[in-house]
């Protein structure tokens, strides 16, 4: 499955009407997902509804303001990453879910800094898992995991008892990440995602 596909079958299961992406770039998700209403930001994309920065997208909307699905694909760098699921949640409707893209890299290449990631453009999944595993350690009332399929998409709601939080070592490195792999991200396959929605 691919994240649109995913994105999809939430949409399908759960009846959602309103759509948010952030990291639009050429919009292969944007125009494969099907919602009736879609809003798109990312500050250099043609393909984007707010052609502006996450950050000032949040601070312009108002606080009522939500979306049933919000898809997290912008910069893959830990701190931008992490800020753009907490300001998610702030806009998620209630039974809401956000997907995030690049959560599980294969290799510690993968996860290069951005600026090696300028010099070689070729697939980069960045530190989007250091801002995903943060909150897993961090916030007990929300519920994540990382479906196994293309690059790693991360779920997260507000529903159900929450989660129980993850213990992360002090300057923790993507060695730690790699033996602890599929605790950190809570990693599901494609067909137990599935079976959530049946």
């Amino acid at each position: 499955m691919y994240r649109f596909d995913i994105i999809n079958a939430l949409i399908k299961r759960y009846s959602y009407q309103r759509y948010l992406e952030i990291g639009v770039e050429g919009g292969e998700a944007f125009s494969n997902v099907q919602c009736a209403l879609k809003h798109g930001v990312d500050p250099f994309s043609v393909n984007a509804t707010f052609r502006i920065p996450s950050d000032d997208f949040f601070d312009m909307i108002n606080e009522d303001v939500e979306y049933d699905i919000i898809f997290v694909d912008g910069l893959h760098v830990e701190d931008q990453a992490q800020r753009d699921i907490e300001n998610s949640l702030l806009h998620l409707s209630e039974g809401g879910v956000i997907v995030v893209h690049d959560c599980n890299p294969p290799t510690e290449w993968h996860q290069r800094s951005y600026e090696e990631f300028l010099q070689h453009y070729s697939p980069w999944n960045g530190t989007t898992w250091r801002g995903f595993v943060n909150l897993r350690a961090s916030r007990p009332d929300i519920e994540m995991c990382v479906i196994d399929t293309d690059w790693g998409c991360g779920i997260v709601t507000q529903n159900g008892e929450g989660q129980d939080v993850i213990d992360l070592p002090d300057n923790y490195t993507y060695t730690d990440f790699q033996a602890h792999r599929k605790e950190w991200l809570n990693l599901i396959s494609v067909d137990e995602f599935l079976q959530t929605l049946a």
